[in-house]
């Protein structure tokens, strides 16, 4: 059985992870990346970077080149009836996960990083203090930091705290491509959730998410629209926040349930929990120290959240999602602009 010894493990190679290891490379700390499926590879996702999240990528990775459609074109819907068309003051960058999360992938392999195909089995703390870590082909790696970026049916937050209780499903399909506007829908069909039309290049993606989203449901959303149901794609969304309550294990991105809970917005949240993470271990600290920004964030937006699902805060949406000028400020609001 092969063993190594390297500083730090990542498990996921998804933007959490490769955002994590990339800081890492470019900071001289070794570290391994793993992720059980070959790049690039496809992801269900709506591929949105919100104002806020390229901005942060921008500052993070200045020289990262990435391929998105800019969107600054927004239609809401209520209960099946437009209510507002508006246009954002920046742009939302909507990108195509196989290629991004590659893109990313591949800056870090160019660094001169480590990135080996596997599929973690387990991990195991040492008496030096160190974990080790197998993998399902056998190999196994000493490690200081082991950082669990492997998704929201993530294997090292299932040894470390067992069963997750904070999925929200998702459902979406590729459409031909529209009219290149944003579109989002809220009506009672949702339960705290909503419909959403992301434009790509050459296809638009459609998809919906909810409580009691089913593919059943999607079907009958699709058939309501007019949409011919082509390939069905269905992920788990982590929303509630779990954390190891260790050191040496990190949870980032969708591991550690860091997924908006208003507007499932995920992208956001793996680049600065992952740049989270590299600060911990590069200063030392705790990752609660380092990522206490974005768990304070958390806190306010599960108030937030509450709130705006209340039978009074879908009252209000009904209310003020005539107004534009409303529906501009909200919707930049969330996006961080």
């Amino acid at each position: 059985m092969t063993k190594r010894d390297v500083p730090v493990v990542i498990i996921g190679a998804g933007p959490a992870g490769s955002v994590c290891a990339n800081l890492l490379k470019e900071a001289g700390t070794e570290c391994v990346l793993v992720d059980f499926r070959s790049f690039p590879r496809d992801k269900v996702c709506g591929g949105g970077l919100t104002p806020r999240a390229w901005h942060v990528l921008e500052d993070m990775m200045p020289d990262f080149q990435y391929d998105y459609v800019a969107i600054k074109r927004f239609r809401l819907l209520v209960n099946g009836r437009v209510r507002a068309q508006i246009e954002t003051t920046y742009e939302q960058r909507n990108v195509c996960r196989k290629d991004f999360d590659n893109a990313l992938l591949q800056r870090f392999i160019k660094l001169g990083g480590e990135f080996v195909q596997d599929s973690f089995l387990r991990f195991e703390e040492q008496q030096d203090g160190r974990i080790l870590v197998t993998m399902r082909s056998g190999l196994q790696i000493q490690c200081r930091y082991l950082v669990a970026a492997d998704g929201a049916n993530s294997r090292i937050r299932k040894q470390l705290l067992g069963p997750y209780e904070g999925n929200v499903l998702f459902w979406e399909q590729d459409v031909k491509k529209g009219d290149g506007v944003l579109e989002g829908e809220f009506s009672s069909r949702y339960d705290c959730g909503y419909y959403y039309r992301f434009p790509q290049k050459d296809h638009d993606i459609v998809g919906y998410g909810a409580k009691d989203a089913s593919v059943e449901g999607f079907r009958k959303l699709l058939t309501d629209l007019g949409i011919a149901e082509t390939k069905i794609r269905g992920a788990n969304i982590p929303v509630e926040v779990v954390e190891s309550g260790r050191d040496d294990v990190i949870l980032i991105g969708d591991a550690g349930g860091f997924v908006n809970k208003l507007t499932y917005e995920g992208l956001y949240y793996a680049l600065v929990t992952g740049r989270n993470a590299a600060k911990a271990i590069l200063e030392g600290i705790p990752f609660t120290e380092a990522n206490k920004d974005i768990f304070r964030r958390k806190r306010r937006e599960k108030w937030i959240t509450g709130m705006f699902y209340s039978w009074f805060g879908q009252w209000l949406v009904r209310m003020l999602s005539g107004n534009r000028r409303i529906v501009k400020w909200a919707l930049e609001k969330v996006s961080g602009v």
